[in-house]
């Protein structure tokens, strides 16, 4: 008898990395999300042989007979659950575990197999059935042990193999995992579950003209599959093919794909092919625009309100930062959002506006560099020297922003002709970084400028 038992496995993200899109703005790594399909399992309730029992079992088995024809496996275990199980030979073991893994009683059917394979330790079938209880608790490691014995013990069927296959999957390693989906598949060749598997165990195993040539295969069959479209994407990414993987991601986009992190990664790739209204209107779709914004969402709407402030790309910002208005953003993904809204005030002339943009934002994080160079470079211009100072010198405390923090209060001194002031500041960046060799005639000019002066 084969009643169909279903396993199913917790969805997992298998995230990898992908290619570095790249902007004047920032350099950003993206990743695609993908959720693990689930995986259903066959386990076989065989009635024990009669042979196999021991003598004072034989009669409680023909009773149990009936049940078992009958597919009743509540009251097989009602049964079975009248005996004691101490008393259980392997066989009746074999059979009370078996039914418990059909009523998701993994605890109990783990026992009674635990037992089966200390009796019987030459029972593949035994072996078999635990290590699909070792699946069930995502313990992969003791699943692929009892699998492979087994195996060893001469079970040969596609859900084995499979079994083993999708355990080798979640160990991490991807070869063996390709070789059990293929042998799976040459014993079950219609079973789209393995070809799943296995279009996973190429993408893993970096197999990728494999893999290519599979999901090809599958959308011919499938074409309104997202999830196909989403591996097809990331193999193209992983091929440094970003158009291909672009059109895909929008297939899967239309298929009804939802999930933010892949919204947010075809944004990316809409900003480097020169879609940037279709990379924000992907970006302000509420599931990706929320109160509960991951850090990467994060950092990727900011990055992207940085590269359209960089290209002037201003009314497409504008549509950006008027839907994130009232979204009840993370504060600090708020504030340094408000680097990009003092951009496009400078750009309409507005001075007022953008400064209280970005004393809005230190506000919020005093050590935003950002909007520690911005309201300092807007104070400079506005000739508030003194104010301008304090700001690039709170920013010289910032690694990151160390280097321009001292260029800018260089330019300072040297818009109020205090050229000693501004001597020793380009002599430290110089220092900091001896790469910067562009510096040496303006410290050679300045260095004239002071002897003159003196």
């Amino acid at each position: 008898m084969n009643p169909i038992f279903r396993a199913f496995v917790s969805s997992l993200t298998l995230a990898c990395a992908l290619l570095p899109l790249h902007s004047q703005a920032a350099e950003r790594a993206v990743k695609l999300t993908l959720a693990e399909p689930q995986w259903s399992f066959l386990i076989d309730n065989s009635e024990p042989a009669s042979t196999d029992l021991a003598p004072a079992e034989r009669s409680f088995a023909r009773g149990l007979q009936p049940l078992l024809a009958a597919r009743d496996y509540k009251a097989v275990a009602a049964q079975l659950s009248e005996r004691k199980a101490d008393d259980d030979s392997a066989a009746l073991s074999l059979l009370r575990g078996q039914i418990l893994l059909s009523l998701d009683d993994i605890k109990g059917a783990q026992q009674a197999l635990e037992k089966t394979t200390r009796l019987a330790p030459q029972l593949g079938s035994a072996h078999r059935s635990l290590g699909l209880v070792y699946l069930q608790q995502q313990n992969y490691d003791k699943a692929r042990t009892h699998l492979q014995k087994a195996l060893e013990l001469g079970e040969r069927n596609a859900q084995l193999f499979g079994q083993l296959a999708f355990a080798n999957l979640q160990l991490g390693f991807a070869s063996g995992a390709v070789a059990g989906y293929q042998q799976a598949l040459f014993l079950d060749a219609g079973n789209k579950e393995w070809a799943r598997g296995l279009l996973y165990a190429l993408t893993r195993a970096q197999a990728l003209d494999q893999a290519q040539a599979l999901v090809e295969e599958l959308l011919q069959k499938e074409p309104d599959n997202a999830e196909f479209w989403l591996v097809r994407s990331q193999i193209a990414l992983q091929q440094e093919r970003p158009l291909q993987a672009l059109s895909s991601l929008e297939s899967a986009i239309a298929l009804g794909e939802k999930k933010p992190e892949n919204l947010s990664l075809t944004a990316q790739l809409h900003l480097t092919s020169g879609s940037p209204e279709r990379a924000v209107e992907l970006l302000t779709r509420p599931q990706v625009l929320n109160a509960q914004m991951p850090v990467p969402l994060q950092n990727t709407l900011v990055q992207t309100a940085n590269w359209l402030a960089q290209e002037q790309q201003w009314s497409t910002l504008k549509t950006l930062l008027s839907q994130a208005q009232g979204k009840n953003l993370p504060e600090l993904a708020a504030a340094r959002l408000a680097v990009s809204r003092a951009h496009l005030a400078l750009h309409n002339d507005n001075k007022g506006a953008a400064e209280k943009a970005l004393r809005d934002a230190l506000n919020t994080d005093p050590t935003l560099g950002d909007a520690l160079m911005a309201l300092a470079d807007l104070l400079r211009d506005q000739q508030r020297h003194q104010q301008a100072a304090l700001y690039y010198v709170r920013a010289e405390a910032l690694p990151d922003y160390r280097e321009r923090a001292l260029l800018g209060r260089a330019q300072l001194e040297i818009n109020q002709r205090n050229f000693a002031a501004a001597l020793p500041l380009l002599s430290q960046v110089v220092r900091d970084n001896p790469a910067r060799t562009d510096l040496y005639a303006s410290i050679r000019s300045l260095r004239n400028l002071v002897r003159n002066d003196g």
